[in-house]
């Protein structure tokens, strides 16, 4: 394999690193975020912004499980 070769194989190494660090950090934050919001709606009703962020998060954790599974199980 040529230089051109390996350097293109670093850079996809490299982009799916960063993908994997990125989603890692958008769960984390989305589930801090989540708990926050369920905080909220027990001491007041949530606005409809927050509202439809609470289902919103909810809804991509279900999709992301299900997700997952699949790819553990059926992959």
């Amino acid at each position: 394999m040529n230089a051109w070769g390996k350097e293109v194989i670093h850079l996809i190494l490299f982009a799916e690193i960063l993908r994997v660090v990125a989603s890692v950090l958008l769960i984390l934050s989305s589930g801090f975020y989540l708990r926050h919001l369920e905080k909220t709606k027990r001491q007041r009703k949530l606005g409809s912004l927050e509202l439809i962020m609470y289902i919103m998060i909810q809804l991509a954790f279900i999709l992301f499980t299900i997700s997952l599974l699949i790819g553990v199980f059926f992959i």
